[in-house]
């Protein structure tokens, strides 16, 4: 927080602090060269020590950081969605306080969110400007405004910038925006309602009070792995929250040092008086997947075309060669459930599931292929249709001929995706097919992966940890019909007698007892126990029904309805869910607590940068009424990034400290870090806080997420999947 003073400076001498601003801003110019390297900062934003650049690590970006300098220890999360908007993500453990509700002694935490909007790139002329909030949504611990310039000259990089809040605490000159209005003059303090007003938004106090000059530079020669900075902060350390900190210089130096191309370390003496520790793991959400030939059956294609482009015969499909394309595919991860040419047609129909491609595409190219092979010319078109828990979720024709160009050389995958007809998918099914029931069932499939549950910035201690080996199978009784289970057993923990501290709640406590939940099934508990079908209603609607043990903390029966018009962008859907609160030990048994819950939610997909929004509105797990808003980008590589908020007829007095439910999430395909491709994505989730107000269950197969690879836009999205 700002200090406030009380002398006021003339217009005259206002403006010639704007112009001294500007000023410096121009003396940091000169011609750009490459792309300077960035590095991310103590508090998780792309900057030096303790101050932001206008710089940015590139759209797709993700870094995981700690940060030691004293009193401070911090824990951050920063993703770039876009080449021209990232944020931050931040928990801080503040030493030399405590939190007020801890049993234990322990230190008080401060959650917080940062966001930068670059206003315009480095150009021959320009340096690049950002403007940014930061703590803008917490305690208002760290809150801040700040506008800064970053330009480039060979490898040093001049940065310089103005700040409002903690990096304009130390006043330099009075708020130049006082020009536009007197109220800018002041900064309100903010947030000192109590904690049930922490988390809410308060445009009314950015960028007023007084305003300071910070910035740097930094030196990273050859653009390599070292860079040395110097810096000067617009902080003076006598307004924080709890004891001053003593600072005897406003200038800071260090040290960043890149290895291996994901790890970042850095040292740094600040303030005059302390040596600081940071390290930081990033990488990209736009990297390609790190899929082998060998697994994705990429050589097998190859000669499942290159002998058939010369055949100068055709054969109609019979029971052999069925057979055969059938098991060519199933190490694919393709397995076929009917084929049918309508007695001697010129079209062949393929009725398939795959469990492999985050895409349609790879899936229709290796069938083409391997029918190609088989059939060489006896069919003009191939009809091929998705069949997803049971419905068909995606139906589209195209001519052979022109697949059979694509692959040889004379025509482009574009070319093919041109003559790529969308079909409605029809509620029959493959009921009518001449060769059907190809995939036998029941089938069973079985899973081990590692699992973590953290618990992070809570009373009981700051940062509370578990790993898990989750070992889960599903029962396929039906094309539709499917039971799935799943087991967690701890592997290492620090969990001891801790979590276990209730905060206040106006609410049921339907999640804010969910450390109770974490300590006492810490050894092991059953996750999951669930059965799902999944059925077509009518052509483009999909229904399905759920019961069991749906997740850690609830379980009853679920049901939901979709429609999804082919080919378009949107959907809807209705979910209707009757759920019992689980025991703490998370076995079979359940506690008193039992609520109905239901939403109406709107999915789009919007034409602009693969972003997603979802909007739905209902009832909640404490019988709160209203609305969750959910927006996402997703990049090429299947991951995807986003932001969520639910606001519901809870005040924020009875929801507690945050106000209202919030956090951040990111998803990651199975097979990203993996050689061999697989359907799905894990996710992870951050919320600042968990409260009772807002929360969702989660309730067997989500539709939309379950058919979303099967949608036919990802056959137009990439043409060069096709040929993988």
């Amino acid at each position: 927080m700002t200090r406030h003073r009380s002398k006021e400076l003339p217009r005259r001498a206002r403006l010639a602090s704007v112009a001294s601003f500007a000023l410096a801003l121009l003396a940091a110019t000169s011609a750009p060269e490459a792309q300077s390297q960035a590095w991310v900062n103590q508090y998780g934003q792309v900057g030096l020590a303790q101050t932001p650049t206008a710089r940015g690590m590139g759209t797709g970006a993700l870094d995981f950081g700690y940060a030691q300098f004293d009193p401070y220890r911090s824990y951050t999360l920063h993703a770039q969605p876009f080449d021209w908007l990232q944020g931050t993500f931040r928990f801080t453990d503040v030493r030399n306080r405590r939190f007020a509700t801890s049993t234990t002694g322990e230190t008080f935490t401060d959650k917080g969110f940062d966001l930068q909007l670059r206003l315009w790139k480095e150009s021959d002329l320009l340096p690049q400007v950002a403007v940014g909030l930061m703590d803008f949504g917490g305690t208002g611990l760290f809150s801040s405004e700040y506008v800064v310039a970053s330009r480039r000259y060979y490898d040093l990089d001049f940065h310089v910038g103005i700040g409002w809040g903690r990096l304009g605490s130390s006043a330099d000159f009075d708020n130049p925006l006082g020009l536009v209005a007197d109220r800018f003059d002041n900064r309100p303090r903010g947030f000192e309602g109590g904690l049930e007003n922490t988390g809410e938004l308060q445009p009314e106090t950015w960028f007023r009070g007084d305003t300071a000059i910070f910035g740097g530079i930094s030196w990273t020669p050859n653009q390599g792995p070292l860079s040395l900075y110097a810096e000067l902060e617009g902080n003076d350390y006598q307004s924080e929250r709890g004891p001053n900190l003593p600072a005897s210089s406003r200038l800071n130096f260090g040290l960043n040092y890149r290895a291996w191309d994901v790890l970042d370390l850095g040292l740094s003496y600040q303030r005059g008086e302390t040596l600081t520790f940071s390290a930081h793991t990033h990488g990209r959400f736009d990297a390609s997947p790190k899929r082998s030939q060998m697994h994705t059956g990429a050589p097998l294609a190859v000669r499942s075309y290159s002998t058939a482009l010369g055949r100068p015969t055709s054969r109609k499909i019979d029971p052999p060669t069925v057979t055969r394309i059938t098991r060519e595919l199933a190490p694919q991860g393709i397995y076929l459930h009917a084929m049918d040419d309508d007695q001697g047609s010129d079209t062949l129909t393929v009725w398939f599931g795959q469990g492999r491609a985050n895409s349609l595409a790879p899936a229709a190219g290796r069938i083409a292929r391997s029918v190609l092979r088989y059939t060489g010319r006896a069919y003009q078109d191939y009809t091929l249709v998705d069949v997803t828990g049971g419905a068909e979720s995606a139906r589209f024709r195209f001519p052979r001929a022109v697949f059979h160009q694509a692959v040889a050389g004379p025509a482009s995958p574009e070319e093919l995706i041109s003559y790529l007809e969308v079909q409605a998918p029809r509620t029959a099914g493959y009921s009518e097919a001449r060769y059907r029931d190809l995939l036998s069932y029941p089938a069973f499939s079985h899973s081990f992966s590692p699992q973590a549950r953290t618990n992070i910035g809570g009373p009981d201690q700051f940062a509370v940890g578990q790993l898990l080996l989750r070992g889960a199978g599903t029962l396929q009784l039906t094309k539709g019909w499917s039971f799935t289970g799943a087991v967690a057993l701890n592997l290492f923990d620090n969990i001891g007698n801790r979590l276990g501290t209730q905060f206040p709640s106006g609410l049921p406590r339907v999640r804010s007892d969910i450390g109770l939940y974490q300590r006492t099934g810490k050894d092991y508990y059953l996750a999951q126990l669930e059965t799902n079908y999944i059925f077509p209603v009518a052509s483009d609607w999909y229904g399905r029904v759920s019961a069991g043990i749906f997740e850690e903390m609830y379980g009853g029966l679920a049901s939901e309805l979709l429609y999804r018009p082919t080919g378009a962008r949107w959907a809807v859907g209705a979910e209707v869910n009757r759920v019992r609160q689980r025991d703490f030990d998370q076995r079979l048994t359940f506690r008193e607590y039992e609520v109905t819950t239901g939403h109406l939610t709107y999915y789009h997909e919007l034409p602009w940068q693969n972003v997603r929004a979802v909007v739905s509105a209902g009832r909640y797990l404490a019988g709160d009424l209203g609305m969750t808003f959910d927006f996402s980008r997703g990049f090429r590589s299947g991951a995807r990034f986003g932001v969520f908020a639910s606001f519901t007829d809870v005040s924020s007095e009875e929801f507690g400290e945050g106000s209202f439910d919030k956090g951040i999430y990111f998803s990651i395909p199975l097979d990203f870090f993996g050689p061999r491709s697989a359907k799905g994505a894990a996710t992870y989730i951050f919320r600042p806080l968990v409260r009772d107000g807002g929360q969702k269950v989660t309730a067997g197969r989500s539709l939309y997420d379950t058919l979303q690879y099967s949608h036919t836009r990802t056959l137009q999205n990439e043409p060069e999947a096709w040929l993988r």
